[in-house]
């Protein structure tokens, strides 16, 4: 009798614990339709770059000084950058560019605004992307609340 007690209470802390999940499971352990970003807090406790993708399959851009975000993408075949900005009202954007600068020399890339996005094609502006820390590029974005900036940081080479 005294062994059925134990394994009934047992039994029963067993069930009533249940699996919870690790600090190290992945996402793709998550029930489909659901985002560990939106339960937990990723980056809690550790301070590194991501390669973060985006949800135009672009590369997400942290925006200086208000902390909003951009993605940029582009296709090498096309001569084509494309910029989303999602988190901003296109009616109070006053323009978009890029900007390269190589030594003493800036040359500027506005871009213009589609359907798809902001867009400009220029072979030029992606050779200067490519070219890493040999160029400085920056995303420029005037609107009704100031100028927001970013540094284009090199990046592993996609194709979108």
């Amino acid at each position: 009798m005294k062994i059925r007690i134990v394994s009934v209470f047992a039994l029963c802390c067993a069930t009533s614990l249940g699996c919870q999940p690790s600090a190290t499971s992945s996402k793709s352990a998550n029930p489909a339709g659901t985002d560990t970003a939106a339960t937990t807090d990723s980056h809690a406790g550790h301070d590194h770059a991501h390669e973060d993708v985006g949800p135009h399959g672009g590369h997400l851009l942290h925006l200086e000084p208000t902390g909003s975000h951009a993605e940029w993408a582009h296709d090498d075949d096309q001569h084509l950058v494309t910029v989303y900005l999602d988190e901003f009202d296109a009616a109070n954007i006053a323009s978009v560019k890029f900007t390269a600068k190589i030594g003493d020399a800036t040359e500027e890339f506005p871009l213009t605004n589609s359907d798809s996005g902001w867009t400009v094609t220029s072979p030029e502006l992606l050779t200067h992307i490519n070219m890493k820390d040999a160029a400085e590029v920056n995303l420029i974005i005037v609107d009704d609340a100031g100028v927001h900036t970013a540094k284009i940081e090199a990046h592993e080479h996609h194709h979108h």
